[in-house]
């Protein structure tokens, strides 16, 4: 059994994530996963050096990471990284210090190839055959792709995410509307160059990749406020948050403890996404990057286009 097992890693700019999966006839079953809110993002200062306080915690991460590598023994290893990474300047640093701890190289990805790898994660977990629109909010990037089948006939990758957003329009931790009003506004002058040529492609359906879209439909299953995910239930929840004042003292029935300090910044990037591209409503997805990793580790003859 031991043979079939296989790891990726994913060093993201809110989480570090490690799966294991077995491969199985009909695609894979989980054997363990690992997850660390390591926030790499909120390191990164003015100039986009990385702190050397966020460097250790990330590594320490990777330390525990390397102790359960060691138990599982995967038949194949891939590793990457994303935006927190790619935007740093001292990136080297890290990742030196990373392959040494994991004993593997890693492969910092570019925010397109970043985008191509969860529009492969969502059809790998998907039996879709419409042409739909997938969205995924990470802590650094946010990620649009529209494709049909395993064609993919536009992908961006936006320079805002949940953790960035949260340094640049939550800092003072208010959950205010002023604040809110903000991040919202950059988010939609950054989607504003990007709005016709989607439009101009079009989807018959949307999926949400990411972690602040399953942590809005975990919320409304628990709340039953609308049938669907859509822009009536984002500002439903925005006057939660408003009304919690304060992201300490957030209190959302249904949301993860985990979750709340990026729940509101990643909600208006997600509020400015449906409003400038006139967006229905979002099915959520059970594949994104991760799953899409895995299904290369099974196509051997799959490229990683990396930066590095």
């Amino acid at each position: 059994m031991i043979n079939k097992r296989y790891t990726i890693i994913d060093l993201g700019s809110n989480s570090f994530h490690m799966l294991t999966v077995i491969k199985t006839d009909d695609g894979f079953s989980v054997f363990s996963k690992n997850k660390q809110k390591v926030r790499l993002a909120s390191g990164l200062d003015e100039n986009n050096n990385l702190s050397q306080e966020m460097i250790e915690n990330g590594l320490n991460c990777l330390r525990e990471f390397r102790e359960e590598l060691n138990q599982i023994q995967p038949k194949k290893i891939m590793i990457t990284a994303t935006a927190a990474l790619r935007l740093a300047t001292n990136k080297e640093q890290f990742i030196k210090q990373a392959e040494q701890i994991l004993q593997h190289p890693i492969n910092l990805i570019s925010g397109i190839e970043e985008a191509r790898i969860i529009y492969r994660g969502v059809t790998f977990t998907t039996n879709n055959k419409q042409q739909m629109l997938v969205i995924d909010i990470g802590g650094a990037s946010t990620e649009l792709v529209i494709g049909k089948n395993k064609d993919i006939l536009k992908a961006e990758s936006l320079h805002m995410g949940c953790v960035t957003w949260l340094n640049n329009y939550f800092s003072d931790e208010q959950l205010s509307s002023i604040n809110f009003s903000s991040a919202i506004k950059h988010a939609k002058e950054i989607i504003q160059p990007y709005i016709k040529q989607y439009q101009d492609i079009q989807w018959s359906l949307c999926m949400g990749a990411s972690g602040t879209i399953q942590a809005i439909n975990e919320i409304n299953d628990v709340q039953k406020i609308e049938k669907s995910l859509t822009l009536d239930l984002l500002n439903n929840i925005k006057h939660q948050c408003i009304n919690s004042k304060h992201i300490e003292t957030l209190n959302i029935e249904g949301l993860e403890e985990s979750r709340k300090a990026v729940f509101a910044s990643g909600l208006s990037i997600l509020i400015a996404l449906f409003e400038s591209l006139e967006i229905r409503e979002i099915t959520p997805s059970n594949g994104a990057l991760r799953e899409g990793l895995i299904s290369m580790l099974f196509d051997e003859d799959e490229p990683l286009n990396t930066l590095l």
